[in-house]
C-alpha cells in the first residue's frame, strides 16, 4: 500500500502491482476471508483502514479510535520504557481510547523481521509502529518497507514545526520524503565533573593534549558496536579535517579514505593516552557511565541531554558534574516514527505518532527525570506559558540551553559515511 498527495488529502490506494491478474484474485479471497472473519467474530470492533482516503484528520481519527496500536523499539533504557508505557499509554488511551503495546525490538531485528514478511507477501503485520532512523531507514526505504508518506497534514506537525528544517526532510543524507515523522532530537554531550576537571578540553586538538597531561583518565565506547563512540570519532572527522559540507555529499570509499587520514593519525597518537593505554575500550556507553561514576575516569558521553541533569538530581553523580560540547561543535542526528507497510490500524498508528510530536509529549521527553531528549519542535511556535516551561528545564546549570546546542550542534553524516567509519577504525585504529 502506498499513499499519493492530492492538494490536502492523503489517498490511500493499493499498490500498482495488483493490476496483475492473479495477485487481484489473491486479494478478493483475502477480503472474503476478513469478512467472514468479521462477522463470526460478532463483538469484533477491529476496523481496517488500508483501503480508505482520508479527505480530512477527522477522518484519520473516527478510523483510528479505539484500536490497539503495536511499536516496535529499542527497549534498552528504563526511562523511555516508562515513558511510553506510563505517560504515553495514558494519554492514547484518555484522547483516542487506544491501547498502546510496546514491544522491545532491536532496529535491526525488526528490519529482519519486515523483509522476511515483504518476501512473504504477508499483507497484514504485527506491527503498527516503528522507531527508526539512518541506516535502518535507508534499508527500509530501499526495501519498500514503509507505508506512506504519512506527513502530508498531521495537524501538530504543520503547526508546532518548521517544514524546512534539514532534519524533517533529510535523514543521514537520506531524503524522507514523508515516510518517517520526526520525533526527538538528540546531540552529543560529554559529561565532567568540575570539581577535579578544572581546565576542560573544549575541542579535539585541546583533547589530545589534555590526555598526554592526563594519561588514562579519558575514553570512549568501542566501536563498531557502540552508537556513542560512532558519534564520537565521527564528531572529530569535522574538526580534524576541516570539513562539513563534503559529508553530505557523495565520495566513493577511496575518498573518504584519503578524508580520514587526519583521524587515523590522530586516534592513534591518542590512544596511549587513554584508559587502559588504549589496549582495551568500554564496550558501551553504559560502561563508559559506570568508569565516570566509579571515578577510573574523567569524562564520559552520551546523546541524551538532558540525562546528566537526571543523574545529578537523583544522587548518582555529584551536583559539581556538568555537561559540555566542545567549542567545534559535536554530533546532532534526529530520530524518527515510521508505519510498516503491511500495519493493521494505520489510522490509529497515524494519531500516535501525532500525539508524540505534540508540545505536551515533547516537553514531558525532555525532562532530566523522565527522558532527557531534545525536543524537535520549533520553540518559537509553541505558545508562551509553554515557552516558560521550557526555559524553566533549561535553567539549571547541569544542562546545556537548546540555544546553545543548536549552536554548536554539526549535521550529520550520509548513512553509507558511518558505515565506513566503523570499518576504518576497526581496520586501522581498535585493532592496532
Amino acid at each position: 500500500m502506498i499513499i499519493k498527495k492530492s492538494s490536502n488529502r492523503l489517498l490511500f490506494r493499493q499498490n500498482d502491482s495488483i493490476r496483475h491478474p492473479h495477485l487481484i484474485y489473491c486479494l478478493v479471497v483475502i477480503a472474503i476471508g476478513a469478512m467472514l472473519l468479521t462477522g463470526l467474530s460478532g463483538c469484533q470492533t477491529q476496523r481496517s483502514v488500508t483501503d480508505s482516503t482520508f479527505s480530512a484528520w477527522e477522518q484519520v481519527i473516527e478510523n483510528g479510535r479505539d484500536q490497539e496500536v503495536t511499536i516496535l523499539m529499542w527497549g534498552g533504557n528504563d526511562s523511555i520504557n516508562q515513558y511510553m508505557d506510563n505517560f504515553v499509554a495514558s494519554h492514547l488511551k484518555e484522547q483516542y481510547g487506544i491501547i498502546l503495546k510496546r514491544v522491545p525490538m532491536n532496529a535491526p531485528e525488526f528490519i529482519i523481521k519486515l523483509l522476511n514478511e515483504k518476501k512473504a507477501s504477508v499483507e497484514t503485520g504485527s506491527a503498527d509502529l516503528l522507531w527508526i532512523n539512518a541506516e535502518n531507514f535507508r534499508t527500509a526505504r530501499q526495501g519498500n518497507l514503509l507505508w506512506g508518506p504519512i506527513t502530508t497534514f498531521m495537524p501538530n506537525l504543520s503547526t508546532y514545526y518548521d517544514a524546512e528544517a534539514a532534519d524533517l526532510n533529510f535523514d543521514t543524507g537520506i531524503p524522507i520524503e514523508g515516510y518517517e515523522a520526526i520525533w526527538g532530537r538528540a546531540q552529543l554531550v560529554l559529561t565532567y565533573d568540575a570539581a577535579r576537571t578544572a581546565d576542560v578540553p573544549t575541542s579535539f586538538a585541546e583533547m589530545l593534549e589534555w590526555a598526554r597531561q592526563n594519561p588514562g583518565r579519558l575514553t570512549y565506547p568501542k566501536l563498531p558496536d557502540d552508537f556513542v563512540g560512532t558519534a564520537f570519532v565521527r564528531t572529530a572527522y569535522y574538526e580534524l579535517t576541516g570539513q562539513t559540507d563534503a559529508f553530505q555529499k557523495t565520495m566513493t570509499r577511496d575518498e573518504f579514505l584519503s578524508l580520514s587520514q587526519p583521524v587515523i593519525d590522530y586516534f592513534k597518537e591518542l590512544a596511549p593516552f587513554l584508559w587502559r593505554e588504549g589496549t582495551a575500550y568500554p564496550a558501551t556507553q553504559a560502561q563508559l557511565d559506570d568508569l565516570f561514576k566509579n571515578g577510573e575516569v574523567d569524562m564520559t558521553m552520551g546523546f541524551e541531554v538532558g540525562k546528566t541533569a537526571g543523574l545529578v538530581e537523583t544522587g548518582v553523580y555529584p551536583d559539581t558534574v556538568r555537561t559540555m560540547v566542545f567549542d567545534t561543535g559535536t554530533i546532532g542526528n534526529a530520530h524518527y516514527l515510521a508505519v510498516p507497510y503491511n500495519a493493521p490500524q494505520k489510522a490509529a498508528a497515524l494519531l500516535a505518532i501525532d500525539f508524540l510530536q505534540s508540545p505536551l509529549a515533547q516537553i514531558e521527553k525532555m525532562k532530566p527525570d523522565v527522558w532527557g531528549d531534545m525536543p524537535a519542535l520549533d520553540v518559537r511556535r509553541l505558545s508562551e506559558p509553554m515557552q516558560l516551561e521550557l526555559a524553566e528545564l533549561e535553567a539549571g546549570q547541569v544542562s546545556l540551553s537548546l540555544q546553545e546546542l543548536t549552536d554548536h550542534r554539526l549535521p550529520e553524516m550520509q548513512s553509507q559515511y558511518i558505515d565506513w567509519i566503523k570499518e576504518i577504525w576497526t581496520e586501522k585504529i581498535g585493532g592496532q
